[in-house]
């Protein structure tokens, strides 16, 4: 009882700013959100109660008021409120993969790592502060890969970034300083996959700092 009580505490919290264009509709958002959070580890009709409350869920996840992006929004802009408290703040950006292979009754899949994997492409960046808190959710990219682009892979080298996944990369420094104010030191972190030369060349604001792993060892000019 005292963890549905937190949960439901955080879920309205977390999720204040979302506009679905009806309170009704938030306010079920935050019902849903509040159950799974409650019980991470079990299945939809587990964490629902029943198999009505769970087919009610996913009624709801199918409605045309409904998107994911609804749900990414407004928790970016709960982190960003937490963001404002710290001077500085690390926004640590990464890509991972969920797979779906198992499941029959998969849609709207793409392929991962091999032609016969299937699931979804998560690329996020996570607000955490100078002292390893974390803040939240900044911003966050889900994709299916195209089977048509399957193999292309091998010619990355001639095509420009805007072309390649890499893009993501760029496009989330992009709406992280759109997202969080001027005045507060950024510095975004990414592991050897995010050494990308336009990542480095994309205009920054003076707050905004790269902290990327490098791919290679490389001359760099020093003042000595």
């Amino acid at each position: 009882m005292e963890v549905s009580k937190k949960m439901e505490k955080w879920a309205a919290q977390e999720l204040q700013y979302a506009d679905l264009g009806d309170t009704r509709r938030k306010k079920r958002l935050i019902s849903i959100v509040e159950n799974l959070a409650s019980q991470p580890s079990t299945s939809v009709p587990q964490a629902s109660g029943n198999l009505a409350a769970a087919s009610a869920t996913y009624d709801f996840w199918n409605s045309p008021y409904f998107h994911p992006s609804d749900l990414i929004a407004a928790q970016a802009k709960s982190t960003v409120e937490r963001i404002k408290e710290h001077p500085i703040v690390l926004a640590v950006q990464d890509t991972t993969s969920l797979d779906f292979t198992t499941q029959k009754a998969k849609k709207g899949m793409g392929y991962l790592d091999y032609k016969k994997s299937f699931g979804l492409k998560v690329h996020t960046t996570l607000g955490v502060s100078a002292q390893g808190i974390p803040l939240g959710l900044i911003n966050q990219y889900v994709w299916a890969r195209e089977e048509k682009n399957l193999g292309i892979a091998k010619q990355r080298k001639k095509r420009e970034t805007q072309e390649k996944e890499s893009q993501r990369w760029l496009n989330s420094l992009s709406e992280t300083q759109q997202q969080i104010p001027e005045e507060i030191q950024v510095v975004t972190i990414g592991d050897c996959e995010a050494d990308i030369f336009d990542l480095f060349a994309q205009s920054r604001s003076p707050n905004s700092h790269l902290l990327i792993r490098g791919t290679h060892n490389r001359k760099v000019a020093t003042s000595q």
